[in-house]
């Protein structure tokens, strides 16, 4: 029996092809989960994020003077 280079480089190579398709079929179960994990903690996040921002607005809409324009003077130093 004969052993032929060609018929051992396309047995390693299909190996390889085959190693490769099961990696890259590992890699995208994985990031389905990262993404499903991602998108559970947006949505946990999202009320509070918003309740944050509505808080935030509402203490600046408490904030008094913040309309008016300072005039040259009190903006200028004097060195």
């Amino acid at each position: 029996m004969k052993i032929d280079f060609q018929h051992i480089i396309s047995v390693v190579s299909l190996g390889v092809l085959s190693w490769g398709a099961l990696q890259v079929s590992e890699m995208k179960a994985e990031v389905a989960v990262v993404s499903y994990r991602v998108e559970e903690n947006y949505e946990m996040i999202k009320p509070m994020w918003q309740d944050f921002l509505v808080r935030r607005a509402n203490h600046y809409d408490d904030i008094k003077g913040t309309n008016s324009v300072p005039s040259f003077q009190a903006s200028r130093r004097d060195e």
